[in-house]
This record gives C-alpha cells, structure tokens and sequence, in this order.
C-alpha cells in the first residue's frame, strides 16, 4: 500500500505571489496607457463624423431653401428683429439639435438668457455652433453703399448664379466664442468672417464699421486657438466646412486661409488676401 506523501514540496499551490500579482497589473497599466489614447481618438473621431453630417444637413437644408426663393440666399440678420438665418431655414430642419456640434460640450444660450447690458442675447438662436458666410452670402459692396437695406444687417443676399465656383465657396464652418466674464467657452455664433475680409476691397463687413481694435469683441476675430474669425477648430485641430454647392468636408485653418497671408499669430484686421485664385471664401 502507498502511503500519502506529507513533504511540503509535494503540495500544489494555487494562489499568485506578490511579485505575479504586481507584473500583471504592470502589464494592466501599460496596455490601459497605450488603449485610452486610441479610445478617446475614436470617440472624438465618432463626434467628428457626426459634426459633418451636422454640416452636411445644414447645407442640403440651405439648398431647399434657396431653391423656394429663387435660388437666393437666406438673410443672415435683420438688423430690426434680430431674425437669424438659422430661423429662416428652420422649417427645412428636423430639430436644432443639428445646429450644435457634439465636440461644443453642450454649450447653449438659455432661451430665458436676457441680461439688460446686451438685451439682444435673448435672441438664442442667433449663438449656433456652425456659421454662415455672411461676408459674401450677404455681399456688401466694399465701400458699404448697400449695407442695411431693408433691414438686413449686411448686404443683400447673393443668388446662386453668383457664385462661379460653388464647389469651391465656404457656405459654413465651424465656430465659437473664447471664454468671457459672461460668455462660456464654445458659446456658438451665427457668422464665420473670411479671414482676409476686414481688409478685403471688395466686401464690406462689421469690420468696416470701425476701426480695430474699437468694434465688439467677436468682431476683432480673436478665437482662443486659432485667431481665424469665429472658426473654431474643434476636432483634432481641425474643423468642418459646408461647400456652396452642399458638400462637406474636414479641413485645418491653414487650408481655410489658402490665398491670405494668414498665420496663428495674426489679427484680423492684419490679414490680407494674397491669391484669388486659392482664396476659397468669395464669388469668384
């Protein structure tokens, strides 16, 4: 008969020693390390994909509306109501939920915001997320002749016909206010300013309504990252852009400045367009 072997070598051990225990969570940490990253790159390029669609509706949704006023452009404010063109094309939208990027943090003006000193932020609608093209969709002439009439704050609204290269015209960026006493960061606009158009000869724009740095503050066309107008750079660097001819894509504000001696450090009153034919903001 054989006998129970009592030696403590012969018993198996199922536990993990200290040294096991820490080179797995070692190994824990180093992978978690290298995966978040990649996650939070996935997530942000999720809520970027989703802005572009955003983008896109925005454009498609322009369209029909140019098409049921004879291929004419929205007004981008009347000076006298502060009716928005984000309210002239809101019978063409499913919900205002489409005029905020997912990357803006949520950021809203209260419907019930309406402080005494700035009585016209009660008009929430006109702080959205994507900006309009107001500078050349509503074309003032460069000597300002024909600005504000019939209520709009800028020029007239351009048809379609003006544009000679739809494809290549910004209709809508991306924008954003820097973080004030009174404005939270990511706080929408309802414009984005070419770069170059302060300066520009043929357009006329707030910029003209007085000399810099006395205008309101989003005209001097500080952003806290990228100094380019009201656009704002939201995703990995980058933002997006509606065509004039519907299509939407992702572009960095180097690309957007093409044709102007634009760089990081510029203010807007300081940047000038250098090369029409790359310039991507006018008729032309």
């Amino acid at each position: 008969m054989r006998l129970k072997s009592t030696c403590p070598s012969a018993r198996r051990h199922f536990g993990f020693t200290l040294i096991e225990l820490l080179v797995v969570i070692a190994i824990i940490a180093i992978l978690a390390a290298i995966l978040f990253p990649v996650f939070a790159k996935a997530r942000e390029k999720a809520r970027q994909t989703t802005c572009l669609s955003n983008t896109k509706q925005l454009g498609n949704t322009i369209m029909m509306y140019d098409q049921d006023y004879d291929e004419k452009m929205p007004i981008g404010v009347e000076w006298n109501t502060w009716d928005f063109w984000t309210l002239r094309i809101q019978p063409y939208m499913k919900s205002w939920d489409v005029m905020y990027c997912p990357s803006g943090n949520g950021v809203r003006l209260p419907k019930s915001w309406d402080l005494p000193q700035y009585r016209w932020w009660g008009n929430w609608e006109g702080f959205v997320q994507y900006g309009f093209n107001v500078c050349y969709m509503n074309r003032a002439e460069g000597d300002c002749s024909n600005m504000q009439i019939d209520g709009n704050a800028f020029g007239p609204p351009i048809t379609l016909a003006n544009i000679k290269q739809p494809a290549a015209t910004v209709l809508l960026a991306e924008v954003g206010q820097d973080p004030l006493d009174d404005f939270p960061d990511n706080l929408g606009t309802s414009f984005v300013y070419p770069p170059g158009g302060f300066t520009a000869s043929d357009v006329c724009t707030y910029g003209d309504w007085g000399p810099l740095p006395d205008l309101w503050y989003g005209q001097s066309g500080s952003t806290m990252t990228t100094k380019l107008g009201f656009f704002r750079p939201r995703h990995t660097e980058g933002g997006n852009v509606t065509f004039a001819d519907g299509h939407s894509k992702f572009m960095r504000p180097g690309q957007l400045a093409a044709g102007t001696d634009w760089n990081i450090n510029k203010n807007a009153g300081d940047i000038n367009i250098i090369d029409r034919s790359q310039y991507l903001w006018d008729l032309e």
